[in-house]
């Protein structure tokens, strides 16, 4: 049986400045609202073919899969 993807953060972007915390592995992206935060991470999404998970709390993390 072959291997299945494995997904890795790609990126994070937040409305939540406060919530960052230095040290991580992922690029954050920090949006005034959510309306920017959502556009920001729609655009990364079509350009590198990530998939976007909302965490609902001000968060969405972009993943993208690899073998």
């Amino acid at each position: 049986m072959a291997d299945s993807p494995v997904p890795a953060m790609f990126a994070i972007v937040t409305t939540n400045k406060d919530a960052v915390v230095s040290g991580g592995m992922a690029p954050v992206f920090v949006a005034p609202n959510e309306v920017e935060r959502d556009r920001v991470a729609m655009w990364m999404c079509r350009i590198t073919n990530a998939t976007v998970h909302d965490l609902h709390n001000g968060t969405v993390i972009l993943t993208v899969s690899h073998s």
